[in-house]
Formats: C-alpha cells, sequence, structure tokens
C-alpha cells in the first residue's frame, strides 16, 4: 500500500483523536503523546524489552503472525518465538526515561515507528495480508531505518510515528505561523530555545523534529553570513509567549 503523506496525515489525526478523545484546541493543552499506551490500549500491541543483538544494530522489531525469527546475541545465533502483536524493543532502550531527550525520544520513535506498521498493516486487505507475511515475518528497525528511506514501507512508517508523536496541529499551535531559521547548520538564539523546548514538550530527539518541522514548511534556511546578532530579535512575541508558557510550567 503507497499512502501520501497527506494520506498518512489524515490516518495520524485519526487514529490519535480516536485515542485521545479529540485533539487539544489551545497551545497550553499540548502534552507529549503517551505512546506506549497508545501501543498497548489503542492497538493492542504488547511491548516487551530484551536483548535484539550484540552490536546494537537492531532497535526494534514487530510481527503480524506468530512466528521464529533468528537473532545473534549473546555471542551465538538464536531463533525465538514471537506471538502476533508484540513489540520487543532492544534492552539499551529501556528505562530511558532517565536520560536525556534524545535518548528517550529514539526510544519513543522506535515504538511510533512498530505502531505505523500495525497501523498500515491494518488497512490493508485481507487477501493481500497473506503475501506480506511470507514476505515479512517480521519488521526490523534499525539505526540505519531511523535516518534514511529506502525502503518506501520504511518511509511510510517512519513519516506516520513522525506524525503520531507530533501531531500537525500540535506544532502549528506551539509555532503559531512562525518559522524557525537555520543559518547554516545552527539556529539563532531565541529560535534555538523555541526548538529545545519544543524537544522537551513532546519528547522527541532534534533529528525528528528537525525533519517534521522541514516536512510542515516550519523551517526557512539561509546562508551563514545572513546571521545577525540574535539580541537584535529575541524580543520577539512568540518567544515571549514561549518563554511565558515554559515559566508556568515550572511553577
Amino acid at each position: 500500500m503507497k499512502l501520501s503523506y497527506n494520506d498518512i496525515e489524515k490516518i495520524a489525526e485519526t487514529e490519535l483523536s480516536t485515542f485521545l478523545g479529540g485533539l487539544v484546541k489551545s497551545e497550553k493543552e499540548i502534552k507529549q503523546i503517551p505512546i506506549i499506551k497508545f501501543a498497548n490500549h489503542h492497538l493492542g500491541l504488547r511491548l516487551v524489552h530484551t536483548r535484539l543483538s550484540d552490536d546494537g544494530q537492531i532497535l526494534g522489531l514487530t510481527t503480524y503472525i506468530d512466528t521464529d525469527i533468528k537473532l545473534r546475541r549473546y555471542g551465538k545465533p538464536e531463533t525465538i518465538h514471537i506471538l502476533k502483536n508484540t513489540v520487543l524493543l532492544d534492552e539499551s532502550l529501556k528505562d530511558t526515561q532517565l536520560w536525556q531527550h534524545g535518548d528517550l525520544g529514539r526510544c519513543r520513535f522506535t515504538i511510533a515507528h512498530e505502531c505505523a506498521h500495525h497501523i498500515i498493516y491494518r488497512m490493508i486487505p485481507e487477501e493481500k495480508k497473506e503475501i506480506i507475511n511470507k514476505q515479512y515475518s517480521a519488521r526490523i528497525v534499525s539505526p540505519k531505518e531511523m535516518k534514511t528511506f529506502e525502503d518506501w514501507s520504511e518511509w511510510q512508517a517512519n513519516a506516520l510515528g513522525s506524525a503520531l508523536l507530533m501531531p500537525k496541529k500540535y506544532i502549528a499551535l506551539m509555532l503559531n505561523k512562525r518559522r524557525l531559521t537555520y543559518y547554516g547548520r545552527r539556529l539563532n538564539r531565541p529560535d534555538q530555545h523555541i526548538f529545545f523546548s519544543m524537544c522537551s514538550r513532546l519528547s522527541v530527539s532534534e533529528t525528528m523534529l528537525r525533519y517534521r518541522l522541514e516536512k510542515l514548511g516550519y523551517l526557512q534556511f539561509l546562508s551563514s553570513i545572513d546571521y545577525s546578532d540574535p539580541i537584535d530579535i529575541i524580543c520577539s512575541n512568540d518567544f515571549d509567549r514561549i518563554l511565558s508558557t515554559e515559566e508556568s510550567n515550572y511553577a
């Protein structure tokens, strides 16, 4: 099944609205999407942490049917049996709520990516599912697949996973028509504060938020020679609004 970017946005909005009972209506109501609860209670998936590889090249895998899969872990090849609707997460992603948001973001995106595969799979006609089940006994997520889009199905899962963690409506409310500006490879000071505030509030990694904002048209890119002193624009109303929100959250 090939979905357009607009299709993916609509699917994410529908799934989240059903799960949450509607999306938020104001910027102050925005909280991170409880992706574990979404996987467990909305999609009926089991999340299990275990070692998936010795070299860290497998972050997660999911199954649509009961299957056996071969892994190399603890220094030797091993075949494990996995029940359908199971998501295995590498043990390196366990307890990441105690780490910095980049590690937590990677864990949350791995779960969202696997949720996306299941959402798309359930939309496929039954007769075609048999073909998929034979072709893919399990879907594996690696660090490489989280950064590239070589396979169409992986692109769709990445795009839908991003839309689940960073809803389009949430981004629009948080930025209020503002576009963040990159000068070369860096943001100016107020935009940087807004960017990291969004990472924290949504519990996503910097890489994934940048990708999401770029796809939604909230980033603009200028040459580093166009950069001027950020103090000149530090009194932006948008910047003051985000600062006041941050202060109220910690009060």
